[in-house]
């Protein structure tokens, strides 16, 4: 990979969606690539909008008093075995209470906290995570802006505005919306909502191809180092805001695997990056399985979370385009789950096969806390605990 951006890029003002919200008539006159919010989405798609707000999609990014777990609350001072709680900046080294926190990332398998940056204006994480496989804080050391190194997974619409390489302390990131809203996975909606519906204009993934409706679900589910655009803390990011200064990624129009030619580490989808050797000295240092097993078999399996689309592009089922990630999964479905494998696994295979001894937990996301390989290695590795072995959240202040 070479090195970020070598000329200053000028300030663009973001797209004001605000704007758009405020009045009907701001829907005729929004410009193509505008996104709406998954709010106005309801308006005509109520049944999708209500099994979105049951998904963990929507529950990616949410204020203290809407998604902090109880368990966390019940044990913010000392957890069970006396270990300390949340209590400083990642990257200021200041203290930080419990109301000091703006947003909680997070419900499902683990629990991280965001409080204001004073020296960028952004959001930054407490020093520790809460694991709900064992109940405990553990260390976490994640020392970037979430805006700057997390946001175009965790939010839709995400574009930067501002960028300097020598001042990335300046850059300046806008979103319509946190979470992975309806527009992450359909595309931008202005268009669409200006037609009524009429014409489509909108991106339906049960339309596209298997590949290109994956691609929605890749563009998050990866691992990769990104030195098209640097952190505000002027290091690597891990995630893909769009290429074009003020543009943003829009599932079904842009080809993301084609960005920033030699500036983004990609194993196991750019081809000039493999995905059988270890990459050291970046974050996908010992992220997948590279052994002689590995080597031997030719599947690589995830070592780290949210590299599914990795491990699923080595499989059969990718390969020969069998099976796409919705076929198995769905955020309109399945109340608190989007797995629906068990029963799609039994359509084609036989009536005893069980996709949790293909799908073992091989990517660690928390202390004993696993993801289940997407690799569907006939051979698998033994797994750890998975988040669908866990309860349902708990939530410290229900509705």
């Amino acid at each position: 990979m070479s090195l970020a951006h070598s000329t200053i890029l000028s300030a663009t003002t973001a797209l004001a969606i605000s704007a758009c919200l405020a009045s009907g008539a701001a829907w005729a006159q929004a410009a193509a690539g505008d996104f709406v919010g998954s709010a106005k989405c309801a308006g005509c798609h109520q049944a999708a909008y209500k099994t979105w707000q049951e998904s963990n999609h929507s529950k990616m990014v949410r204020p203290l008093k809407e998604g902090l777990l109880k368990d966390a609350l019940d044990n913010w001072a000392r957890d069970a075995r006396g270990q300390a709680g949340p209590s400083k900046g990642n990257i200021d080294g200041k203290p930080y209470a419990l109301d000091d926190v703006v947003y909680v990332i997070g419900s499902k398998w683990k629990q991280r906290y965001l409080v204001k940056n004073a020296a960028t204006g952004n959001h930054q994480f407490l020093d520790k995570q809460w694991n709900r496989g064992s109940g405990l804080w553990e260390n976490y050391g994640q020392k970037n802006d979430w805006e700057t190194q997390c946001s175009t997974c965790h939010a839709t619409g995400v574009r930067i505005t501002a960028y300097d390489p020598k001042n990335t302390a300046a850059m300046k990131v806008s979103m319509s919306e946190h979470n992975t809203g309806c527009e992450a996975c359909h595309g931008p909606g202005a268009k669409h909502v200006a037609a009524r519906g009429r014409g489509g204009q909108i991106f339906n993934p049960r339309k596209a191809t298997k590949a290109e409706a994956d691609k929605a679900c890749g563009y998050c589910h990866l691992r990769g180092e990104n030195d098209n655009w640097l952190t505000a803390q002027g290091n690597h990011s891990e995630h893909l805001p769009h290429p074009v200064l003020g543009d943003t990624f829009k599932a079904g129009q842009d080809d993301w695997t084609q960005w920033y030619a030699g500036k983004v580490l990609l194993p196991g989808i750019q081809p000039e990056d493999s995905i059988k050797v270890n990459h050291p000295n970046t974050d996908l240092n010992n992220a997948f399985f590279i052994d002689d097993e590995a080597q031997k078999s030719g599947y690589f399996e995830a070592r780290k979370h949210h590299q599914q689309y990795q491990e699923y592009l080595q499989s059969k089922h990718a390969k020969q385009g069998l099976l796409g990630c919705s076929d198995c999964h769905s955020p309109h479905s399945v109340k608190g789950n989007t797995l629906k494998a068990n029963e799609t696994c039994k359509g084609c295979h036989d009536a005893k096969m069980d996709y949790k001894v293909l799908m073992p937990g091989t990517a660690q996301t928390a202390g004993g806390l696993f993801i289940r390989s997407h690799a569907f290695n006939p051979n698998p590795r033994k797994g750890g605990l998975t988040g669908d072995m866990l309860p349902p959240p708990v939530y410290a202040y229900p509705k």
